[in-house]
């Protein structure tokens, strides 16, 4: 399997070509602006996009890369599917959680863990006033970009900063470190909001012949 699932939802989306420093918040112009995202994610009520993934470690070396697509619809459904280098896809209807992995033949059940530090991919599906209990948010702006970081509150994240990048009012990227000094950054291209999204899309049938472990 290329990824886990929880690190795939957790890194779906983030870009190379912004390039941040070690701590935006030392930037003089970092400002809270949690208010301000709150009310750009609660104008989003679907997106759908191609990705890119890179993942690096802290001497700067590539240590995985994946492509794919993914949907997002309100209130907390999400689609995934990675197309390179192997076949993964992560599915949920904001209650169930599916898990394809094509190289084992296998789908995995559970539900849905509804926890923004856990799952931020559920940011982009309906919880976004959980960011006030759950992150301290800076802003800053740079080449037509608004950047805003986002730092878990408490310890037990998977991640110590998750920046989504807003290009006018559609979120382009998202950059995710972790305590391992790992970035994970994923460029999305052909980006569509507010559309619709068939239900079918936010379920998954597990394919015949697959091995199925149902641990709801």
């Amino acid at each position: 399997m290329l990824l886990n699932s929880r690190w795939l939802v957790l890194a779906w989306m983030m870009i190379a070509q912004f390039a941040l420093g070690d701590s935006v918040f030392e930037k003089p112009q970092a400002i809270d602006r949690t208010a301000q995202l709150i009310r750009q994610l609660d104008q989003l009520q679907t997106l759908s996009a191609s990705f890119i993934q890179t993942t690096v470690n802290g001497q700067q070396h590539v240590v995985q890369q994946a492509r794919g697509q993914l949907w997002v619809s309100t209130p907390g459904r999400f689609r995934l599917e990675t197309l390179e280098p192997a076949i993964q896809t992560l599915v949920s209807d904001g209650e169930t959680f599916w898990s394809f992995d094509s190289d084992l033949e296998q789908v995995i059940i559970t539900r849905l863990q509804r926890d923004i530090t856990q799952v931020p991919i559920l940011l982009l599906g309906g919880d976004a006033k959980a960011i006030t209990d759950e992150y301290q948010v800076a802003y800053f702006s740079e080449d037509q970009h608004d950047f805003f970081v986002l730092e878990p509150r408490e310890g037990g994240s998977l991640f110590e900063s998750l920046t989504i990048v807003f290009a006018a009012d559609t979120p382009v990227s998202i950059v995710l470190r972790d305590s391992l000094g790992q970035r994970t950054q994923i460029e999305l291209t052909d980006v569509n909001r507010n559309h619709q999204i068939p239900s079918a899309t936010f379920t998954l049938i597990p394919p015949v012949g697959a091995d199925v472990i149902d641990d709801r």
